[in-house]
């Protein structure tokens, strides 16, 4: 054998020690699973879902189907309704995910993967018996999950991050009623300085009407349509516990709008808030000279406080009775402000009238001559 041909054969003996090598090691062995390429959930295994549980840093989350209602419900949040959107926007990141590739067998390596402070998710069927359940660990520099089976020593990496907040109150629907501004009929107003207000129309497309108006003065249409809107598309941002002081602060300082729709169904809405208590106080300053001054200045002694509505409905059956009893709803400063505030601004100046003038054609000859 020439020495060039013993060089040849050394250096593939060496490749190929590299590669027996790379082969042999655990963590580095081209793993294989027969899951590889597929879903991480066949959809149809998940339509006898009734509840999914969800750790996440350290929150349960007990996500609850009502098929009657044609609704989910968290448990956790006095089995508010869940945001349609939200609940469809995580099922699909785990129906439509596919595994990408088997990561590791090897349990030194799985434990370094971000299960240990990660999310573990659970599908259960009416009778609690598990469907489908796995671990996720983290994230991936270019936003792949790190995914597991509950149960197995396999890590895999998949090509979707799941849509899961331990923030209860972002899993909520936000709107707690359903309601059509058009469908409003009547507006009962008692506003923030204690004006009042009825007005009412026949449809959708008459105008506002009421007998109580100051002389020289007629509705503002926008501005009373705004009052339909603004209620019936309001949503809440947070929750809170009905006896929270805030809450309380925000019963005791409110006003209230009822709606009458169409359909014979009225809505009263409380709103309000703490509002800010400030005092005069007087304050010796000092100027660059030395010499002193007192001034008045303004101290807040107790701050604005956040917005919360409440709703009543005429039907005891309707579930926003339910809601309010079990927790108080918070609404962005908006909302209230956007509100009106007093009679005035609902109303504008009547036109002036116009006088009747005889029409030259009615004129006797006698006038005509003259």
């Amino acid at each position: 054998m020439t020495l060039k041909n013993l060089y040849i054969s050394a250096g593939i003996l060496a490749i190929l020690a590299i590669i027996t090598n790379f082969l042999n090691s655990s963590d580095n062995a081209v793993l294989l699973d027969e899951r590889v390429g597929t879903k991480i959930v066949e959809k149809s295994l998940l339509r006898d879902t009734s509840k999914i549980v969800i750790d996440t840093e350290g929150q349960i989350l007990t996500l609850t189907s009502n098929e009657e209602k044609n609704a989910w419900f968290l448990k956790e949040k006095h089995s508010l309704p869940i945001s349609i959107q939200r609940i469809s926007s995580f099922v699909d990141s785990v129906t439509e995910g596919q595994i990408q590739r088997l990561v590791s067998e090897n349990p030194d390596r799985i434990a370094t993967l971000g299960f240990d402070a990660g999310s573990s998710i659970q599908f259960l069927d009416g009778a609690d018996e598990e469907i489908a359940a796995f671990d996720l660990g983290k994230l991936t520099e270019n936003q792949r999950q790190i995914f597991r089976y509950s149960g197995e020593e396999k890590a895999f990496l998949v090509n979707t991050t799941f849509s899961i907040d331990s923030n209860l109150d972002s899993w909520l629907e936000k709107s707690l009623v359903s309601l059509e501004a058009d469908d409003v009929r009547s507006i009962e107003a008692e506003l923030e300085n204690g004006d009042t207000l009825t007005t009412s129309r026949e449809n959708s497309d008459s105008d506002w009407q009421s007998d109580s108006l100051p002389e020289g003065k007629i509705l503002n249409q926008t501005a009373v349509g705004q009052i339909a809107n603004r209620l019936t598309g309001l949503s809440f941002t947070a929750t809170a516990d009905n006896d929270d002081v805030n809450v309380t602060a925000a019963r005791e300082n409110s006003h209230s709008i009822k709606l009458a729709m169409k359909d014979g169904k009225t809505f009263t809405y409380t709103i309000g808030r703490q509002p800010e208590v400030a005092i005069e106080k007087e304050v010796e300053k000092e100027d660059e000279n030395g010499e002193k001054t007192t001034e008045m200045e303004e101290e807040v002694i107790t701050p604005e406080g956040p917005v919360y509505f409440f709703i009543a409905a005429n039907d005891a059956s309707d579930p926003v009775n339910g809601y309010m009893d079990k927790s108080a709803f918070e609404a962005s400063s908006y909302q209230f402000t956007s509100l009106p505030s007093s009679l005035d601004a609902l109303l504008s100046d009547a036109p002036e009238p116009v006088e009747d003038k005889p029409s030259p054609l009615l004129e006797t000859p006698e006038e005509s001559s003259q």
